[in-house]
């Protein structure tokens, strides 16, 4: 073999050389760069087509949100298996530029992780009630110009004040021996009370999101999802089981009180006192920090 050929040879191989190497570049950046964007679009998605943001709920997203949220961990895993390799690669083979963006783009992740999981969601912005006191109207009474939700059964009378329900948007208690789920939702203004038995069971519920510019929770049993103003399930294993709905009325608490002059008033819980004042005047603010 002559010098020019052997030369020739050794830039040839140089270059299959290179070639490979810019390959499993690009292929690490590829499956990284998918990895991350899965993981992060979960985050985003869980919450977007169920929450009040821009342009949610333009199209029909709501079982694509609940198979989301009903898969997040599986949708985590796959996307953590992908970035997994080409990460442990860029640590160990990236000089300190690199390494200092990687952290950096996975630090960014946690920040959309923690936002979309406490922050963003409907549960972290309107919390449950944790303490129900009533009081008798006679104590010192001042909201008769506020709207109550009234239920009567079983000669047991109580108001709920609309102003407490619409931030909590549900609560339960026990009325004349009968457990209830009072209702309330702020944006299409809907009071409705329903029996939570489910299955022979009564549930618990949560404040999921919103669909069609009305409340949805979801049950502990099954998950699934149940639409505030109908009863109705919209999707889950129990979709189109319906609630059944406890009679209840909508009125002035003074209106009430002159038809129930005897009924028992929920009382604010001290724990929300800024809350539901920001609710009622206006001034809540949904993505407050």
């Amino acid at each position: 073999m002559s010098i020019a050929a052997a030369l020739l040879a050794g830039i040839d191989d140089r270059f299959v050389i290179l070639l490979i190497n810019l390959y499993n570049c690009c292929m690490k950046t590829i499956l990284f760069v998918s990895g991350l964007l899965l993981l992060i679009a979960t985050e985003i998605l869980k919450v977007y087509f169920i929450m009040p943001f821009p342009h949610m709920q333009m199209v029909h997203t709501l079982g694509f949100s609940y198979f989301i949220n009903m898969h997040l961990w599986w949708f985590r895993i796959a996307g953590f298996a992908i970035i997994v390799y080409p990460a442990a690669e860029f640590l160990r083979n990236s000089n300190r530029l690199k390494k200092g963006l990687l952290v950096g783009v996975l630090v960014m992740y946690a920040v959309v992780a923690y936002l979309c999981n406490f922050k963003f969601t409907a549960n972290r912005i309107f919390y449950e009630v944790k303490q129900i006191g009533f009081t008798n109207a006679s104590e010192g009474m001042k909201d008769y110009n506020k709207l109550v939700i009234g239920v009567v059964n079983n000669g047991e009378v109580k108001a709920y004040p609309v102003y407490i329900v619409a931030y909590h948007h549900q609560l339960k208690d026990i009325v004349g021996g009968m457990p209830v789920l009072i209702t309330y939702c702020s944006i299409c203004r809907t009071g409705r009370v329903y029996s939570p038995l489910i299955n022979g069971k009564y549930d618990s519920f949560k404040l999921v999101g919103i669909n069609n510019s009305n409340a949805i929770f979801e049950d502990e049993a099954t998950k699934s999802w149940w639409q505030q103003a109908s009863g109705k399930a919209i999707t889950g294993e129990l979709k189109d089981a319906q609630l059944n709905e406890v009679p209840s009325q909508v009125m002035f608490m003074s209106q009430w009180l002159q038809i129930h002059p005897n009924s028992r008033v929920m009382k604010p819980d001290n724990n929300y006192l800024q809350q539901y004042s920001d609710f009622s005047t206006g001034n809540f603010k949904i993505f407050s920090p």
